[in-house]
């Protein structure tokens, strides 16, 4: 059963908390540093890979520029460019984006947390998929077929990604399908990739992500298609709660969650990095 939704500092923090644990596989770590997360990835030093959320820093000028140092300091010792994520309500202190800013961090990216509030439309939307004709689900990592690499090469072209990035998807989506609670989803149409999804259950909740629809087959419903069917298998495994995060200038993708049941959490994420 769903938990209810308050959409407070609470809510925010154990979300950023959730997403960041939902990555911390493949030999990344997830480090606890009393006042904040550390994603890290010690192979690779892609930011996405590397970065701190939730802080709840000091308010106070001197402690908090303190406190900022000692973390900029962290990042140079793991050889990584200094990465930090706001949270959508409750940032601590309130200005946190301006201080970073201030300090030489620049805005690199905007995101709209989402969770479930009403699962209903996503139960009733996964029910259509078996009086759909020529729609398929595979499982990849689990069912024999069309497999990890063709899920790459479709959020490639869904997100306009670089293609030599396409091995490190594929390796990244088997490795999902894999994981103990997640599910690599691929939405076949006619035996063609048309749709793909990844979900993550873990610590009681789902996380959703690499949500996207092969560009010659947009406007069909299979995004929303598959993303009902990945909540719906969360449910029925029993999650507290599903949740996801959007380019906040995806306002299709947005009205798309929120047509499935998701409602909007605070203000956009903003992640920043060092100049």
């Amino acid at each position: 059963m769903l938990q209810p939704v308050v959409p407070d500092g609470t809510l925010a923090r154990r979300l950023a908390a959730h997403e960041a644990a939902a990555h911390a596989a493949n030999g990344r770590e997830l480090r606890d540093l009393g006042d904040a997360l550390l994603l890290y990835d010690p192979t690779d030093a892609e930011p996405f890979w590397n970065r701190v959320v939730a802080p709840r820093w000091p308010p106070a000028a001197d402690a908090f520029n303190r406190r900022l140092d000692e973390v900029v300091t962290l990042f140079a010792t793991l050889g990584r460019r200094p990465h930090l994520r706001s949270l959508p309500v409750d940032d601590q202190p309130a200005d946190l984006v301006d201080r970073l800013v201030e300090f030489g961090f620049r805005t690199v990216g905007l995101d709209r947390a989402m969770i479930l509030e009403d699962p209903g439309p996503c139960l009733a939307l996964a029910r259509t998929v078996d009086g759909r004709s020529g729609l398929s689900v595979e499982h990849v990592g689990r069912d024999p077929g069309l497999g990890a690499i063709h899920v790459a090469r479709l959020l490639v072209q869904a997100f306009g990604v670089e293609t030599d990035r396409v091995p490190a998807l594929g390796a990244e989506t088997l490795n999902a399908g894999r994981r103990p609670g997640g599910a690599a989803l691929l939405l076949l149409e006619a035996g063609v990739p048309a749709a793909a999804a990844r979900r993550l259950t873990v610590d009681g909740g789902t996380y959703l992500s690499s949500i996207g629809t092969a560009p010659g087959l947009q406007g069909r419903g299979h995004g929303s298609l598959v993303t009902a069917i990945a909540v719906t298998e969360a449910l029925a495994e029993g999650t507290g709660f599903v949740h996801l995060l959007v380019d906040a200038s995806n306002l299709s993708a947005i009205d798309l969650y929120t047509r499935l049941g998701f409602i909007v959490i605070g203000d956009p994420i903003v992640d920043l990095l060092l100049r």
